[in-house]
C-alpha cells in the first residue's frame, strides 16, 4: 500500500479530534475533496518559491496567482528543491509505503514553506510531517518557513489596477521555526504509520486492491 506524508498526518489530526468527521477524512483521503481558494494560493506560492532565482522580490508570480511581498524576509533557497523519497514499514505482514517530496534540502538539513492566515507554532511543532520526513531522508533538521499571507484588498486592488485574471495575496509576515531529530523519533513514525495501515484496512480497502 502506498501514502503520502500528508495522508498519515491527515489522519493523525483527525484521530486526535473529537470533533473531526470520519466522512470528511475519507473523502480527502480518497482525492474526494475540492481544493479551497486558499489551498490553490498555498500551492501557487510553493511553485513559485521552486521557479525563484537569487535575487530581491516584491512580488512572486505562479499559477495565476501573484503574491505582493510587504515583509521584511529574508530566505535561503537551496539549489536542491522537490526532491521526493520513500520508505517502507512492515505491518502485520504487509508493506506501507510511505512517500514524501520536501521542499528543499541543504545537507542534513530540510526546508518545508507554509503559508498560512495566523501563526500556530505549536501546531507544526505537534504535528508528524516533519518528523517523518527526517525519517524519509535520514535528515536531523527540520526548518519551516512560514509566511503569513492574505487576500489583497479592494483597495489596494484598485491602487494597482489589478487584471482580473489573476489573484493576489499579500505575504505580510514571515518566520522561522525549527525541531531536530530525537531519540525514539524513528519508533514514533512507525506506529503512526502502522495504525495509519490499519485503519485504511478498515476504511479504504480500495487502496489494497491489485490493478487488473
Amino acid at each position: 500500500m502506498l501514502a503520502r506524508v500528508s495522508e498519515l498526518e491527515s489522519f493523525r489530526r483527525w484521530r486526535e479530534d473529537d470533533d473531526a468527521s470520519l466522512d470528511a477524512l475519507l473523502a480527502h483521503l480518497r482525492g474526494q475533496e475540492r481544493p479551497s481558494e486558499h489551498m490553490a494560493a498555498g500551492t501557487a506560492f510553493h511553485r513559485a518559491l521552486e521557479l525563484a532565482e537569487p535575487g530581491e522580490f516584491d512580488t512572486l508570480r505562479a499559477n495565476g496567482f501573484v503574491f505582493h511581498v510587504q515583509a521584511d524576509i529574508e530566505l535561503e533557497l537551496p539549489l536542491i528543491r522537490e526532491l521526493r523519497a520513500s520508505k517502507a514499514y512492515i505491518v502485520d505482514g504487509g508493506c506501507l509505503s510511505v512517500s514524501g517530496q520536501v521542499d528543499s534540502i541543504l545537507g542534513r538539513r530540510i526546508d518545508d514553506h507554509k503559508t498560512t492566515a495566523q501563526m500556530d507554532a505549536e501546531g507544526y511543532f505537534a504535528g508528524y510531517q516533519w518528523r517523518l520526513y527526517l525519517e524519509l531522508f535520514q535528515a536531523d533538521r527540520f526548518r519551516w518557513n512560514v509566511f503569513e499571507v492574505r487576500e489583497a484588498s479592494d483597495t489596494m486592488l484598485r491602487d494597482i489596477n489589478a487584471s482580473a485574471d489573476e489573484s493576489h495575496y499579500v505575504v505580510h509576515g514571515g518566520h522561522r521555526l525549527e525541531q531536530h531529530r530525537y531519540p525514539g523519533l524513528a519508533d514514533d513514525c512507525a506506529v503512526l504509520a502502522a495504525d495509519f495501515y490499519r485503519f485504511a484496512q478498515q476504511h479504504l480497502p480500495e487502496r489494497f486492491e491489485v490493478p487488473a
